[in-house]
């Protein structure tokens, strides 16, 4: 609102940028302007203050479809005062010369002023579509409708009003019928999260059970790896067992021919030995007996006493030791005899 400022008997008035003042004096228009300041006595003026900036009316309107539904639409209309001498012939906008405030509501008229202009076309619009489709394109409809209505109606211009635009923020049904129409998309979405949920987790089995596939096959494959492994281990030791009878074996037989060949050579050395022995008892038999021989030839010729002489000797040389010796005087005196008479005999 505009300032008012008292001195004395005087007024001040000082109005800002985006208000526009007209000041009446004797019935006639006296001063004009946005954003003025003047002097004046308050006795015989009278003062008129309108916004020259944009405004906003916001309407609300309660209409039925062609199947009779309840539906609400909310238009927000936002206006300028293009004529402000002609909007202040149809609407009060007198302020007080002692606050500088409205004497009305002018705001709220132009707001009712814009809720019957928009009711008709809105009407006209919703009037002709079902529910369903309302709710769907009934805010295009609606703007449009009013649009055209504005275009074509002299009540703006004789109210010196001009429109800057129109915005029909919603068109919806009744809280129940909204729910009732939100059912079957909540439904549908509800529908869709279970399937979802359903499809998560058949894909989380599905994961689950190629994870346990895979743990599987990798046990089997690792099984069989083992398997491999200890039937490995086992030709080896096979091929080692082998390995160690051969070795023995061949050790056996190499110790079977060394000891054959040991015990060949041996008998060799023994027949050999025993072959010299022979040889060397034959050779010493043969002497022994040609010695024998030689005596006996020798012997052969002489006399018995000589030879019973040779014997006693022969006797001597074997016996070593005689503890005891027995001689009877016959034989004694025979042996004597005998010696004697041979010695007289040569």
């Amino acid at each position: 609102m505009a300032t008012i400022t008292k001195l004395a008997g005087l007024r001040h008035l000082r109005a800002e940028p985006n208000q526009y003042i007209l000041h009446y004096r004797a019935g006639k228009l006296a001063r004009q302007g946005a954003g003025i300041a003047y002097w004046f006595l308050p006795m015989s003026a009278s003062i008129a203050q309108l916004p020259v900036e944009d405004a906003e009316a916001t309407c609300i309107l309660n209409e039925r479809t062609i199947d009779m539904q309840a539906i609400n639409v909310q238009a927000v209309i936002r206006y300028r005062i293009q004529d402000p001498e002609r909007a202040a012939r149809r609407v009060n906008f007198t302020i007080s010369t002692a606050t500088g405030a409205w004497t009305e509501q002018p705001l709220e008229k132009l707001t009712e002023f814009w809720h019957q202009r928009v009711q008709e076309p809105a009407r006209r619009a919703l009037s002709g579509m079902a529910l369903t489709e309302a709710v769907r394109s009934g805010a295009e409809a609606v703007h449009n409708a009013i649009r055209a209505a504005f275009e074509h109606d002299p009540e703006l211009a004789d109210m010196g009003l001009s429109i800057v635009e129109v915005h029909v923020v919603r068109v919806s049904p009744s809280s129940e019928m909204e729910k009732a129409l939100q059912t079957p998309a909540r439904e549908s979405m509800q529908q869709k999260a279970d399937e979802a949920i359903f499809r998560r987790r058949a894909d989380a089995v599905e994961k689950e059970r190629a994870i346990k596939e895979n743990e599987l096959s990798t046990q089997i494959e690792l099984e069989k790896r083992n398997e491999q492994l200890i039937a490995q281990q086992g030709a080896n030791k096979v091929r080692e067992v082998t390995q160690d009878a051969e070795a023995e074996k061949l050790a056996a037989q190499a110790g079977i021919e060394r000891a054959n060949l040991q015990a060949t050579a041996t008998a060799e050395h023994i027949r050999l030995r025993a072959d010299a022995d022979a040889d060397a008892a034959r050779a010493l038999g043969q002497a022994n007996a040609d010695a024998e021989a030689a005596r006996a030839a020798a012997w052969k010729d002489l006399p018995s006493k000589v030879l019973l002489g040779l014997a006693a000797i022969e006797f001597a040389r074997k016996i070593e030791h005689i503890q005891h010796l027995n001689v009877s005087p016959n034989m004694l005196g025979d042996l004597l005899g005998e010696f004697l008479q041979g010695k007289v005999e040569k």
